[in-house]
């Protein structure tokens, strides 16, 4: 099922909207770091696999995992493909901004378009916002966001939902405020006491 109600479509870019993303800009100038059980590194294929207890950081950008497997290109990393039960991401957009958290089975991260691609069970976070789906698509720079409900990617013999979800909080009720009488104006007379037979 596709996401194809332009108002659902609004609410999901208001969902995540934020200024200009100088975080993100940042983040990328920083070092990446890499911790796991084990690795299996291919120079020739410019391919490098990590498993257990992973943990990526670059930044305010951390990826945990269970599985790793980043394809570079040019000498830069390109992809980064992560699984888990789940898999989390997470992103500062720009400062004093709270965390984009995202989680899903399988995360799919491309470097270069700055896109996320979450598969089977997703859900992006950001402060009580949340939306979920089977699969989402977050552009990180733009903060843009498609999902569907049931991926064609979820094995057999797991039902995914079937539709998207997004959650936002409350607003708080806004008390009235008090009538104040304008200047001059004479203050309403007291009721009169009830009468009562002799």
């Amino acid at each position: 099922m596709n996401l194809k109600n332009p108002e659902l479509l609004l609410l999901s870019a208001l969902l995540l909207a934020t200024p200009a993303a100088s975080a993100l800009d940042s983040d990328r100038q920083q070092p990446l770091k890499i911790v796991a059980d084990s690795a299996t590194l291919d120079d020739k294929a410019g391919t490098a696999t990590y498993t257990g207890n992973v943990v990526l950081t670059q930044g305010t950008l951390k990826i945990n995992a269970e599985k790793l497997h980043i394809q570079t290109a040019q000498g830069k990393v390109d992809k980064v493909s992560a699984d888990g039960t789940p898999a989390n991401f997470s992103q500062v957009p720009t400062a004093n901004q709270a965390a984009v958290v995202a989680t899903a089975r399988n995360i799919e991260y491309r470097v270069k378009e700055q896109t996320l691609i979450l598969k089977r069970t997703a859900s992006i976070t950001q402060n009580e916002n949340v939306f979920k789906g089977e699969e989402i698509v977050y552009e990180i720079q733009s903060q843009r966001l498609r999902a569907v409900g049931q991926s064609t990617s979820t094995p057999k013999g797991e039902e995914g939902k079937g539709r998207v979800e997004m959650i936002l909080p409350s607003a708080a009720e806004i008390a009235p405020e008090p009538v104040v009488p304008a200047p001059g104006t004479p203050a309403p007379a007291a009721p009169a006491p009830d009468q009562k037979a002799p």
